[in-house]
């Protein structure tokens, strides 16, 4: 037995923390030190050297560093595919880091650089700022980028910090498969990237082009067409300060399954998608006081937010050339809130007979509004109620066939809806059943069990029966409001 206190070793920090504490901490350094080193850079590109304005990105990730060499003997920040890892943990982007980790990436793809370690014996400050320097006056464009970075670090005397080569990785199917939540939430989050930046433009009177957009786009109908609820699932993204962006998206999103439901071609779904992205693009000109107003709008508030659909129309008009897709963006941008029996805005002097775009729009940019968290209204309606509500209104507001539609494409319990089934369990619903005799029995990701607890449970299939019985091996009870109990359904589609 060890007496003497000087001959027990300590225990590590890593060693006092669980695999999974170890994770989480790790991962929290992680994109800590992608924020920080991508900052470095931008700031690298705007300053010399001796500028002032240097000392504290430096400092910053230093501090960031210091932190990761608690748990390493060295900081190995890779890229591997469209992913970056600390060590051998894959990064998870997140809507704060999506502009650090996406231009990090690009940045680093550009130079051929597959990994960076920075060894904690040895690593200085000048020797940080000298190898960032190289990094961002090294001209991409050069046929072998990689090798002139590793001669400048050579030449400068850099051996504190390594560099190894960006290798493709050329992905198995099932590695597609897999990576298929992944490659959604990086459209999802690069598809508000584009709607911010029409957006910025607009309101400083640049010129506008919606190129970006049309190619994120595309994308999103790719993966629609390969697998809808994982796509729908992020509709469920709410955030009251970036609600406009969300709301573009989601109702991107959720035109396209309609569109999908309703036979278009990726041609016509590319079309259809963009007028729905950029159906809102009026409000960019609205003043930040009006649109971001916590309480009731006052009758002349109203009045300027009721003018954005005629101050979207102008912007497009403004685009480069006059085409098929500009068409459909004015169209969608014009009727979506005039409502199917144009009752509502802009007033016109006679009946509007509303195309179907504009139809799908309407419809869908209501049910997001209705179920999204906003500035004045903090607590959105739970979807089956909001389809209720929506139902109510069928045939005057919202086209009566495409209604009935729209509720079989999302399903009587749509992705995101929190329910209680018969065994007192919690589930989410991750995905509608493919089974149009069976719409009212989703597949639910267990998320507490009878008791309450909180569990990663298994996803169960409602539609599916017990062999031995011939009956349903559960169902659900009853809908639960996720806000009124404060459960984020969301984190169950990141």
């Amino acid at each position: 037995m060890v007496n003497d206190p000087k001959q027990i070793e300590p225990l590590s920090t890593r060693q006092l923390l669980s695999p999974k504490g170890f994770d989480e901490e790790m991962a929290k350094k992680g994109k800590e030190l992608v924020n920080q080193f991508y900052i470095l850079m931008k700031t690298a590109q705007i300053h010399g050297p001796t500028n002032v304005a240097m000392e504290a990105p430096i400092e910053n990730v230093f501090r960031t560093l210091r932190g990761v060499w608690q748990w390493s003997d060295d900081a190995y920040l890779r890229l591997e595919g469209d992913y970056l890892f600390l060590d051998e943990l894959k990064l998870k982007m997140d809507i704060d880091g999506f502009t650090s980790f996406t231009s990090l990436i690009d940045a680093l793809k550009q130079l051929q650089i597959g990994g960076i370690l920075f060894k904690k014996s040895s690593t200085t400050g000048d020797e940080l700022k000298r190898f960032v320097y190289i990094l961002v006056q090294t001209d991409p464009n050069t046929p072998e980028p990689f090798e002139g970075v590793t001669q400048r670090m050579k030449t400068m005397g850099i051996a504190s910090i390594e560099v190894d080569p960006f290798e493709e990785k050329k992905e198995s199917f099932d590695d597609i498969l897999r990576d298929t939540k992944e490659m959604a939430k990086s459209t999802y989050f690069r598809t508000m990237t584009a709607v911010a930046e029409v957006m910025d433009n607009i309101k400083l009177g640049q010129a506008v082009s919606v190129k970006r957009a049309k190619r994120v786009v595309q994308s999103m109908v790719d993966l629609l067409l390969q697998e809808e609820s994982t796509l729908l699932g992020l509709t469920t993204l709410r955030s009251h300060d970036e609600y406009t962006h969300h709301h573009s998206v989601n109702v991107c999103i959720l035109s396209l399954t309609m569109g999908q439901r309703l036979g278009y071609s990726k041609k016509e779904l590319t079309e259809l998608g963009i007028a729905a992205l950029f159906h809102d693009m009026g409000k960019a000109s609205i003043s930040p006081e009006i649109l971001n107003k916590p309480t009731d709008f006052t009758e002349e508030e109203w009045q300027v937010m009721r003018r954005h659909p005629i101050l979207g129309v102008k912007y497009v008009i403004k685009l480069k050339g006059i085409n098929e897709m500009t068409i459909r963006m004015v169209t969608g941008i014009f009727e979506h809130h005039l409502n199917y029996d144009s009752s509502g805005y802009p007033k016109l002097d006679t009946k509007w007979e509303l195309s179907l775009l504009g139809r799908i729009i309407s419809l869908v940019d209501c049910y997001d509004a209705l179920t999204s968290s906003r500035v004045y209204n903090r607590v959105p309606y739970p979807p089956d109620k909001a389809l209720k509500f929506m139902l109510n209104k069928s045939g005057r507001a919202f086209d009566p066939i495409l209604m009935k539609i729209f509720v079989n494409s999302i399903g009587i319990f749509p992705i995101g809806t929190l329910v209680l089934l018969d065994t007192n369990e919690l589930g989410v619903v991750v995905q509608t059943s493919s089974s149009p005799d069976r719409i009212d029995r989703p597949k639910v990701k267990i998320i507490a069990d009878p008791s309450g607890m909180e569990v990663d449970g298994d996803v169960i299939d409602l539609s599916e029966l017990n062999e031995k019985t011939g009956r349903f091996r559960t169902s659900i009870l009853k809908i639960i409001d996720s806000t009124k109990y404060k459960v984020d359904v969301s984190r169950y589609f990141l």
